[in-house]
């Protein structure tokens, strides 16, 4: 690989992040309708907006009663303007709506606020007069009495309906109250619990065919027992060598199995035909259950609507003018009582004014005074309140008599009638706010009703599906999200509940099953609308892929039998825990071996021709830092955790291996690589193909023959950063079988002799919450800029205990001894070496270069070119 170039336009980042796709996922089509008008929708949504519509409906409900209250009919015109304003605005929000949001026009709410729209007419007085609903003069003459009577009962209608089609706005404001809400959930974002699960079980799944019988069965699991495992990755597959004689035998089994499953074919035939005439009835019997979220939706449903209309029957009546007020005639017989005064022969005109004003005098204290009489004698004065001028005729009640012009006299007497007017302002006042009130009590019912009946469905269906809605929009474009989603719980655990922890669980499980290499085949598929197809094309990646092994692992395997499934898992929770906490992902388990990898993100690489640039070598720097530490982590941790030192004092493992100790080989090197599914459509494996992983699996192999625990390539240790570079030291440098470009062979200097068991031993739940906040604090130190290898290597207890003896004396003379070496001055390269041997006498490294050069008496060849070939694996 050719050096790689840095991209200076783009400016240096420090965070080590996961590749990711930053385009939002909607498996369920809901982002699909395109906004046609973004300009309107923002107008519409925006916050200005919406406190507008909101302070003009709450003046459409109250502001015809405020009116009445606390003014006279001079604040009419003002009034009508408003409601004029208030209709515009309410229309130009309808038309907008109509445009921009799907389902509205036509809709059930398009056709209330259209209604309650119009409704708002009723409240202009000066329309009110056109069309005749309310007069435009005070009647006082005979001939415009009963025009103005009947005009005075049509007001009175008409206002009653009005203040019944007027409580349709409060849907406005139910409407603003949900939207608000909803808007709210969406910006509200996906809780995760803050501990991480660094391992799971995963249980085989079993398909058995009822049609094979238990025999096949059988014959099958002997199979399977017969059966050896191999490995995927080229240096630890498992060669084993069948024999003709017990393949011979095997075949005779087979036949003899498929002859008892036809002898025995029938009878289970029939017994599971048996078995499934009786599961209908089972299984009808289960459909009848009700469902714990449908009993409790139904049955707070019918509470609440008892509890409802028993409220409404009983508060209702509270809110009729008639609970507080009788209705009074008594202005009427009042005027008929004058009638019959004035034609009583001989009365004194004195009489009747006294008459007229015991009437005023006794209706002062009624809730409906006098306000206006007019009166056929041409001697007296007609009556008339200083405010009366100022009534509107819907606070106006007519009572009028014709006197006979005879019986009075013709020389007494204009025009023949007796007219009283009440005045019913204070009535009408009154009744505008019992309106009020009820309009508020309405509005309170409506919402309390509202928020009651929809509360459960909310909690227990509606809300669940949003949610699932957003997680699995949320896996697919990121599956390994999934391991950080909190579950959710309530005391019930409801069905929706149950569901919806199932999908995180089973995302969970696709994240941990698939890994990080997976995530596309999950994603893909989710946000899918058609069937399942793992079978994705590869795509090309940039990663330093890391490879580590179990030493001694067959022996171990004969020796715990059982028990080696604790031994593998206790070593890959370190292994994986320590991995995932410096930035990279466990990609594949192979019993003894796994694969790990520190994928690059695609924004950070370009290719140029044969060459890889890096748009951030920092970031390149950081990565492969944090892979050497994972290593040397996991080195350490091996060494010191108590659970598998325990493993040193185990007899069976000391019988076999006389001072047994857990070792493992670590491989690293960085490159391209094909990600996408291994295998078929029965079975696939998420993983990398590429020389550049059989690399790393290479290196590793070749720690044996070095005497190393790492073997890093150069390719890799380029990319280190000149703080980590001082624990390195270049060992060799060889070409590959299948490979005519030489590499360099690095290894870290670390030592695990007599290290001191950790102390700390948390329980399970409480080290996941550990392990997850040390993740977060190394993280916030590469977000931070804040993050130094070499003081975090001094400063972290396990990689201080290992690499506390560093000798610069050693790795001085080992350096000059090298450099000898690749130069073919092998004679001083010897001597060098036997110096720094002195210093450590069982340096790995320096026997293998002894052996080397041994071959030819310790003179290089005359072909030398600074490097061997590697025949080794």
């Amino acid at each position: 690989m050719s050096e790689a170039q840095v991209n200076p336009e783009v400016d240096n980042q420090s965070v080590i992040s996961e590749d990711s796709n930053n385009e939002d996922v909607d498996v369920f089509g809901q982002d699909q309708e395109i906004d046609k008008f973004p300009l309107l929708t923002s107008i519409l949504d925006s916050s200005w907006s919406q406190i507008l519509v909101n302070l003009l409906t709450i003046y459409a409900l109250f502001g015809d009663d405020i009116r009445i209250i606390a003014f006279d009919k001079r604040a009419d015109d003002g009034f009508d303007v408003i409601t004029i304003i208030c209709m515009i605005i309410f229309s130009i929000e309808i038309i907008i709506a109509s445009l921009v949001r799907t389902d509205y026009f036509n809709s059930f709410f398009f056709w209330l606020d259209i209604i309650s729209t119009v409704s708002q007419i009723l409240d202009i007085t000066s329309f009110n007069i056109a069309v005749g609903l309310q007069g435009s003069v005070a009647a006082k003459s005979a001939s415009q009495l009963s025009q103005a009577n009947k005009a005075s009962k049509t007001s009175s209608k008409a206002i009653r309906v009005v203040r019944l089609v007027r409580l349709i706005r409060i849907v406005k404001l139910y409407k603003a109250a949900s939207y608000s809400q909803e808007q709210a959930f969406k910006r509200q974002p996906i809780r995760t619990q803050t501990t991480k699960k660094s391992k799971a079980t995963i249980y085989p799944s079993v398909y058995e065919n009822i049609n094979n019988g238990p025999v096949e069965q059988e014959n099958l699991n002997k199979k399977e027992n017969n059966t050896e495992q191999r490995g995927s990755i080229e240096s630890h597959k498992l060669e084993g060598e069948d024999n003709a004689n017990s393949q011979e035998n095997r075949e005779n089994q087979n036949m003899v199995a498929k002859q008892q499953q036809i002898d025995n074919s029938i009878p289970k035939v029939q017994q599971i035909r048996r078995q499934s005439m009786k599961e209908p009835s089972q299984v009808k019997a289960k459909e009848k259950k009700e469902s714990r979220v449908s009993k409790r939706l139904s049955d707070s449903t019918t509470k609440k609507v008892i509890i409802l209309v028993i409220l409404l029957l009983l508060i209702m009546p509270l809110f009729s003018s008639d609970y507080y007020f009788e209705p009074s005639y008594s202005l009427a017989y009042a005027a008929e009582y004058v009638r019959v005064v004035a034609e009583i022969p001989n009365t004194k005109l004195t009489e009747i004014n006294q008459t007229i004003y015991f009437v005023i005098d006794q209706h002062k204290s009624f809730d409906t005074p006098v306000g206006y009489i007019t009166n056929p004698f041409t001697e007296i004065e007609n009556y008339e309140t200083p405010s009366y001028q100022y009534l509107r005729e819907s606070s106006k009640s007519y009572y009028f008599e014709l006197v006979d012009p005879v019986l009075v006299g013709l020389e007494y007497i204009g025009d023949p009638v007796i007219l009283f007017v009440s005045d019913n302002s204070d009535v009408e006042s009154k009744n505008s706010i019992i309106n009020i009130v009820n309009t508020l009590f309405v509005s309170a019912v409506l919402l309390f009703g509202a928020i009651a009946f929809s509360n459960d469905a909310n909690n227990v269906a509606l809300k669940p599906i949003d949610r699932m809605i957003v997680k699995v929009n949320l896996i697919a474009k990121n599956p390994q999200l999934a391991k950080e989603m909190k579950l959710e719980s309530d005391g019930t655990q409801k069905e929706t509940t149950q569901i919806e922890n199932a999908i995180i669980k089973i995302g969970a499980l696709l994240a941990l099953g698939f890994g990080d290499a997976g995530s596309a085949i999950i994603g893909t598929n989710m946000a899918s609308s058609g069937d399942v197809d793992p079978m994705l094309p590869g795509k090309r990646k940039w990663a330093i892929y890391g490879f580590c092994d179990i030493r001694n692992f067959t022996d171990a395997t004969e020796v715990l039998q059982k028990d080696v499934m604790l031994f593998v898992n206790n070593i890959a929770e370190i292994v994986h825990s320590m991995v995932d906490r410096y930035q990279g992902s466990a990609n594949k388990n192979i019993g003894d071996a796994f694969l790990l990898v520190w994928k690059i993100n695609d924004s950070q690489w370009y290719e140029d021709g044969n060459e890889i640039k890096w748009s951030n070598l920092t970031f390149i720097n950081q990565l492969a830092d944090c892979a050497l530490i994972a290593f040397m982590k996991i080195y350490a941790k091996i060494n010191r955790e108590p659970k598998i030192l325990e493993y040193r004092n185990d007899e069976r493992l000391s019988q076999r291996l006389p001072g047994y100790k857990v070792k493992m080989g670590f491989g690293l090197h960085i490159g391209w690589g094909i990600e996408g599914a291994i295998g078929s459509e029965f079975k696939i494996d998420a993983s990398y193909l590429s020389p550049n992983v059989n690399m790393a699996s290479r290196l590793e192999a070749a720690t044996k023959q070095y005497g190393v625990a790492v073997l890093i390539s150069s390719e890799l240790h380029q990319y280190f950063s000149n703080e980590v570079k001082k624990y390195t030291r270049q060992i060799d440098k060889v070409t590959v079988k299948g490979s005519v470009k030489p590499i360099g062979l690095f290894t870290v200097e670390m030592e695990a002799d007599d290290l001191p068991p950790s102390k700390q031993d948390y329980p399970q739940e409480e080290k996941q919450q550990v392990m997850y906040e040390k993740k977060q604090i190394f993280l916030q130190q590469l977000e931070s800029g804040d993050f130094n290898a070499e003081l975090y290597i001094k400063r972290n207890k396990d990689l201080g205990l290992i690499t506390k003896n560093v000798n610069q004396e050693f790795l001085h003379q080992f350096g000059q001894g090298f450099q000898g070496y690749l130069l073919g001055n092998w004679k001083e390269a010897h001597m060098l070496f036997e110096k720094a041997k002195q210093i450590r006498p069982n340096d790995g490294p320096i026997s293998t270069l002894f052996n080397v050069m041994g071959e030819t008496n310790f003179k290089a060849p005359s072909d030398w070119k600074g490097y061997r070939e590697l025949t080794e694996k």
